[in-house]
């Protein structure tokens, strides 16, 4: 199990941290590249797994989940850093669009539904964003998105349907052309279903 394959892995065990990150690494390279950070991405991702290999993992949460809060940490660390009024740097109101993080063109931009989409989802704060994904491209449950943001599940549920209904008018509101605008209108599931088949 992955518990085990994590000690094995602390312990020194190579084939075992190689079956972790062939198990775990499309999901935080989706993760970090969702949120269109180009190079630093790739850094990221390789720094979330590092971390993973130096954790106190006492074994109260399932490895995935507590990889999952690394990859939220090393995240908000390095908006942080991008931030100039870092005073004000709040992922529970601030988003990417807030920091102007640049929108590089690449795998998950390819569509022109998917520009949108993740144009919209820029606007949201930086930890509903992570809720959406986690939901719909992770299929992660509530109570595992509990453990990775250490929010209460009635909060998180009540963000995500709100959430939904802001997607819905700001894909609206960015939508170039009607044809751009019902193309985007498949559906949070379906694009998320696509987009995981899509990661290498």
């Amino acid at each position: 199990n992955d518990k085990e394959l994590l000690r094995a892995w602390q312990d020194g065990d190579q084939a075992a941290g190689g079956r972790l990150l062939s198990r775990f690494h499309p999901s935080i390279k989706r993760f970090f590249d969702s949120k269109q950070l180009g190079a630093a991405g790739d850094d990221l991702v390789q720094e979330t797994f590092v971390g993973l290999l130096q954790a106190d993992f006492r074994g109260e949460s399932s490895v995935r989940t507590f990889l999952f809060a690394i990859a939220r940490n090393k995240l908000l660390d390095h908006l942080w850093r991008l931030r100039r009024d870092r005073e004000r740097f709040d992922p529970s109101c601030t988003s990417l669009a807030d920091i102007d993080v640049e929108t590089p063109t690449g795998m998950r931009a390819r569509r022109d539904q998917d520009k949108l989409l993740l144009a919209a989802l820029r606007t949201l704060p930086i930890d509903t964003q992570l809720m959406i994904e986690l939901h719909y491209w992770e299929e992660m449950p509530y109570k595992e998105i509990v453990e990775v943001l250490g929010m209460p599940e009635g909060t998180i549920k009540s963000t995500v349907h709100r959430a939904r209904k802001t997607l819905e008018k700001r894909i609206t509101e960015l939508a170039e052309s009607k044809e751009q605008l019902e193309s985007t209108r498949q559906g949070l599931q379906r694009w998320a279903e696509r987009l995981r088949d899509e990661t290498p």
